[in-house]
């Protein structure tokens, strides 16, 4: 996650946000709300699903096999 010196708009449902997480499999900066899931595999991997991409199953398939 990560703070941001202004507010960034949410790129799934375009609300102001000042904190974003990255999609790992879409890409799309995102907001606490549009994050269905994250999850931290080691101490320098960190990982998050948006809502939209966890609609599709190969994608969510890859996210829970990390």
């Amino acid at each position: 996650m990560v703070k941001a010196a202004k507010n960034y708009v949410c790129e799934r449902c375009k609300r102001e946000t000042a904190f974003y997480q990255e999609c790992a499999y879409c890409m799309k900066k995102m907001c606490r709300a549009c994050e269905k899931s994250s999850a931290t595999h080691s101490k320098t991997l960190r990982t998050a699903i948006c809502k939209t991409c966890w609609g599709d199953l190969r994608k969510r398939t890859r996210y829970k096999s990390l």
